[in-house]
C-alpha cells in the first residue's frame, strides 16, 4: 500500500506539474517586466471595476496555488491594492481556463461552472467582508515584510536603464530574461520542499484512509438532497481536510473527486476546490511572504468566503434542480498516461530547464 500511496502522490504531481512551472514562470514575468507604477496605476484602487481587472488578471494567469501565491505577493508588492491582490489570487486558483478543463473531463460540465461561481463569489464576499473594516495598517506591515522577502533572494530590475524601458523592449532582451530566470529559480528555491510535502501527504491519505472515516465526517453522506445544516457542515469541514491533503488547485480536482465519490455533499466538494487556499502549506508560504498577522486574517478571510461560496453555489444548483447525483470512482481519475498533461510536461520541463540553465549560466552560482 505504500508503493501505491506513493504512486498516487507521483500521479497528482505529474497532473499538476506543467501549471507549476507556467504559474511561477508568470510570477517571475510580473516581477521583472512590470513596474511599481504600472500595477499601481492598474490595481492601486480599491473599488468593483479594479477588482474585477484583478479577477481577469488572474483568470489569464496561473491554475496552481503555489505559483499563485507568489504572484499574487508579486502584485501586492508592486503597489496594488491588498484586496485586488485577494482578487487576484483568487482567481487565478479558481477561475482559470485549464482548471474548469480538467474538472469537466473528471467530473462534468456542472463541477467546471460550479468551480468557476465559487470562484466570483468568494471574490464577491471578501469585496464585501472587508467593507466595514479592513486592517490596513496590518496590510501595509505586510507589503514592507513582503518586499524585504522579496529583495532578499530576487534581483529586482532597479536600475534606471531597465525599468525605463517598456515591458516589450525586457521581454526581448537578454536582461530582461536573466531576471526572469533568476526569479524563477528563487521562487522554487523558496517553496519546493512544501510542494513535495503536500503531495506525498495527499497520496497517503487518498491510500490509507477508509470510506468509513468519510461517512462519519460528513453529514447525511451520500444523500441526493442533505439538509442545510448538513451542507453547511460539509463546506465546513471540507477545507479542514484539505488543510492537510493539500497538492495545488490542479492536483486538488483529483482529490475534490475523491471526495464526491466518498459521499460528500456538492456544497463540500465546493468549498474543498477553494480550500486550497488555506491548507497548511499554503498558510505557511503567507506566514513566510506577509507575516504571521496578515497571514492569520487572509486565511479566516479566505476561509469564511469558501464555506460561504460552496453553500451558494449549492442552492443555487438546487434551485435549478442541477444537483449533480452520479458518483464516479479515483481509479481511473489518477494515472500516468500519453495525453495532453504528458505533452504539456514535456514542452514546460523544457521551459524549464531553460531557465534554469540561463540562471546558473548568468550567475555562477547555484543559490
Amino acid at each position: 500500500m505504500i508503493l501505491e500511496a506513493l504512486l498516487t502522490a507521483a500521479g497528482m504531481l505529474w497532473k499538476a506539474l506543467w501549471a507549476l512551472v507556467l504559474g511561477y514562470l508568470i510570477s517571475a514575468g510580473i516581477q521583472v517586466l512590470v513596474t511599481h507604477r504600472q500595477m499601481a496605476a492598474a490595481l492601486g484602487e480599491r473599488n468593483p471595476a479594479r477588482a474585477g481587472l484583478a479577477s481577469i488578471f488572474g483568470l489569464i494567469s496561473s491554475s496552481c496555488s503555489f505559483a499563485a501565491l507568489a504572484a499574487s505577493r508579486s502584485v501586492l508588492v508592486k503597489g496594488a491594492h491588498p484586496m485586488n491582490s485577494l482578487a487576484f489570487l483568487v482567481a487565478s486558483t479558481n477561475l482559470v481556463i485549464e482548471l474548469g478543463i480538467v474538472l469537466w473531463v473528471l467530473l462534468g460540465w456542472t463541477f467546471a461552472l460550479g468551480n468557476f461561481l465559487l470562484g466570483s463569489i468568494m471574490i464577491v464576499y471578501a469585496y464585501l467582508l472587508t467593507l466595514p473594516w479592513f486592517p490596513g495598517r496590518l496590510a501595509r506591515d505586510a507589503r514592507e515584510h513582503a518586499k524585504q522577502e522579496l529583495s532578499a533572494g530576487v534581483d529586482e530590475p532597479d536600475d534606471e536603464d531597465f525599468v525605463a524601458r517598456s515591458w516589450r523592449q525586457k521581454l526581448l532582451s537578454r536582461e530582461g530574461w536573466r531576471r526572469i530566470a533568476q526569479a524563477f529559480f528563487m521562487e522554487w528555491k523558496m517553496v519546493y520542499k512544501e510542494i513535495l510535502f503536500g503531495f506525498t501527504v495527499a497520496g497517503f491519505i487518498a491510500v490509507f484512509v477508509p470510506q468509513s472515516f468519510w461517512n462519519a465526517l460528513f453529514l447525511e453522506a451520500g444523500t441526493d438532497a442533505p439538509s442545510f445544516p448538513a451542507v453547511l457542515q460539509n463546506a465546513a469541514i471540507a477545507p479542514v481536510v484539505a488543510f492537510f491533503t493539500f497538492i495545488g488547485s490542479m492536483g486538488n480536482v483529483p482529490l475534490a473527486a475523491m471526495l464526491w465519490s466518498k459521499n460528500a455533499a456538492f456544497g463540500g466538494v465546493m468549498s474543498f476546490l477553494g480550500a486550497d487556499l488555506v491548507a497548511a502549506t499554503v498558510v505557511w508560504i503567507h506566514v513566510k511572504y506577509y507575516g504571521w498577522r496578515y497571514a492569520g486574517y487572509l486565511s479566516l478571510l479566505l476561509y469564511l468566503c469558501m464555506v460561504a461560496a460552496g453553500v451558494s453555489v449549492h442552492y443555487l444548483y438546487a434551485a435549478f434542480d442541477a444537483l449533480p447525483t452520479a458518483r464516479p470512482t479515483l481509479e481511473e481519475m489518477i494515472r500516468f498516461s500519453v495525453d495532453y498533461t504528458f505533452w504539456l510536461n514535456i514542452l514546460f520541463g523544457c521551459v524549464a530547464t531553460a531557465l534554469l540553465w540561463l540562471h546558473f549560466r548568468s550567475s555562477g552560482t547555484n543559490s
